[in-house]
C-alpha cells in the first residue's frame, strides 16, 4: 500500500526473492531495479551483522547515485552490481520477519528507550512505526543527534542518513533499510563517543584544526583497524579531548568541512597506501556524512566534534607520517583520461590534479564507470562522497578528484596484481 506521500507502508518483511528477480533485471527500469533491491534490504538481521550486511544499504544508495552518470557501455554491468547486492543479501543468514507488536503512541520515545536498554526487538518495532509516521527529513531530524556519536553499526548511521535524502525509489520506504543498523545500535548501547560531553580545556588556541591533524600519534594501538576499537581508543585514551577539545570550538560546518575533508583527501594521496581501500576511505566518508547531517541534528558543534574525531582516529592510528596540506603532485607526461587509471595510483592522481576542465570531465567519467562496475562497496561510497565533497568545496575540486582517481587506480593495480 502506498500512502499519500508516495512511500510504501510495507515493513520490508518479504524475502529478497519475493521482490527482486536477478534473472529478469534487464527488463526493469532503473527505478524498478532500485525499488526491488531496496525492498529486499528492508528486512532485518537479528544476528550480529558482518561487513557486507552493514554496508549493503549504503552500497545500494551510493551505486544508485552513480548510476545516472554511468556511460552507456558500462550501464549493464553497473546495474548487475546492484542486483548482486540483493543476491548476496539473500545468501546471508535468514532475515527475521517482524511481529506486529503493540501500537505505539510515541515511537520516537519508544525507540530512544529501546536503544538505551539494548532491546533489539523493541527498537525494530519502534523504528518501523517511526518510518510509517515520518518523512525522510523528519526522520533524519529525529535520529541524527542519537546516531552521530554511536559507534554501533561501525559508526555508519550518519552515512545512511546522509545518503537517504537523495535515494527515493518508488513504492518502497528506503528508510526501512536501516533496520539492521538500528538493531546493531541496540545491540551495543554503550558503544559511543563520550569526550564530546566532557568539559573543554581552557586554553588559547594558537593553531588550526588542520594543523592538529597533520601528524597526530596515539601511544596505544587499537585491537584492530575496525572503526569501533579505533575510535573507542581515541576517545577513551583522552587523545580526542586533548587534540580537539579547544580547536573545533566556534567553527562553522562549512569551515570544518573545508579543513577535515581536505585533510582526509590528502591522507589518501600522501599516506600509507596499504590503508587506501578502507582506512583512508572511511577517513573521508564518515566525517563527510557527519557534517552533512550536522544541521539536522540540532547541535552542529557536536557533529563537528564527531567528524573531527573520525579524522583524528584514522590519522593517529594508521598514518605512516606527517602530511603536507600544501602538497601537490608533479604534472604527469604523456597521459590521457582513457589510460590514467591504468598508470598507477600516483600517476592517476597527478593527472586528475593537473587536468584541464575537459580532461577532468573525461577522467571523472572513467572513475564513475570504474567505481559503478567494480565489486568493492567502499570504492562506490568513496567516489560518491568525494564527488559530493568537490561540489560543496569547489576550490578543492582538483584535490577530491585526485583522491578519487588514486583510489580507483589503487584498485585497478590491486586487481591486476591479484587476479581471481
Amino acid at each position: 500500500m502506498i500512502d499519500g506521500t508516495g512511500i510504501s507502508e510495507h515493513d520490508g518483511d518479504a524475502t529478497p526473492g519475493d521482490q527482486m528477480s536477478t534473472n529478469h533485471h534487464e527488463h526493469s527500469t532503473d527505478s524498478g531495479l532500485l525499488s526491488g533491491v531496496a525492498h529486499a534490504l528492508a528486512s532485518v538481521h537479528q544476528e550480529p551483522p558482518g561487513s557486507f550486511v552493514l554496508h549493503a544499504p549504503l552500497e545500494l544508495m551510493a551505486r544508485a547515485e552513480l548510476l545516472p552518470q554511468v556511460s552507456p557501455l558500462a550501464r549493464e554491468q553497473a546495474r548487475r552490481r546492484i542486483v548482486d547486492i540483493a543476491t548476496a543479501w539473500s545468501a546471508t543468514d535468514t532475515p527475521t520477519r517482524s511481529s506486529q507488536g503493540e501500537v505505539l503512541d510515541d515511537p520516537l520515545d519508544a525507540l530512544s528507550a529501546a536503544l538505551a536498554e539494548g532491546d533489539i526487538d523493541a527498537a525494530d518495532h519502534a523504528y518501523r512505526a517511526l518510518c510509517r509516521q515520518r518523512s525522510t527529513a523528519e526522520l533524519i531530524a529525529d535520529l541524527a543527534g542519537s546516531v552521530l556519536p554511536h559507534l554501533g553499526g561501525a559508526g555508519h548511521g550518519s552515512i545512511f542518513f546522509e545518503l537517504l535524502p537523495r535515494f527515493a525509489p518508488p513504492g518502497v520506504n528506503p528508510a526501512l533499510m536501516a533496520r539492521t543498523l538500528v538493531a546493531d545500535l541496540a545491540r551495543h548501547p554503550d558503544w559511543r563517543l563520550t569526550w564530546i560531553d566532557q568539559p573543554r580545556p581552557r586554553r588559547h588556541r594558537t593553531d588550526s584544526l588542520t594543523g592538529r591533524l597533520l601528524a597526530p600519534t596515539s601511544d596505544e594501538e587499537p585491537e584492530s583497524t575496525f572503526i569501533h576499537p579505533t575510535m573507542s581508543l581515541i576517545d577513551g585514551s583522552g587523545l580526542a579531548a586533548e587534540v580537539l577539545g579547544d580547536v573545533t570550538l566556534g567553527l562553522s560546518v562549512t569551515q570544518a568541512r573545508g579543513e577535515l575533508l581536505r585533510v582526509a583527501a590528502q591522507s589518501m594521496l600522501q599516506d600509507d597506501p596499504a590503508h587506501a581501500p578502507y582506512g583512508w576511505t572511511h577517513c573521508l566518508t564518515l566525517p563527510h556524512a557527519a557534517l552533512a547531517i550536522a544541521e539536522s541534528s540540532g547541535d552542529p558543534q557536536r557533529a563537528i566534534d564527531i567528524a573531527a574525531t573520525y579524522v583524528l582516529g584514522f590519522r593517529a592510528t594508521q598514518s605512516a607520517g606527517a602530511i603536507d596540506p600544501n602538497w601537490q603532485p608533479p604534472p604527469p607526461t604523456h597521459l590521457n583520461a582513457d589510460t590514467a587509471l591504468e598508470a598507477g595510483p600516483d600517476t592517476a592522481a597527478a593527472y586528475a590534479w593537473h587536468a584541464t576542465s575537459s580532461e577532468r570531465s573525461c577522467l571523472a567519467q572513467a572513475i564513475v564507470d570504474y567505481a559503478a562496475t567494480h565489486h568493492d562497496a567502499h570504492l562506490a561510497k568513496y567516489t560518491a562522497a568525494a564527488f559530493h565533497a568537490a561540489r560543496l568545496d569547489p576550490a578543492a575540486a582538483h584535490l577530491f578528484g585526485a583522491a578519487s582517481a588514486y583510489l580507483a587506480a589503487w584498485w585497478h593495480q590491486h586487481d591486476n596484481n591479484n587476479p581471481t
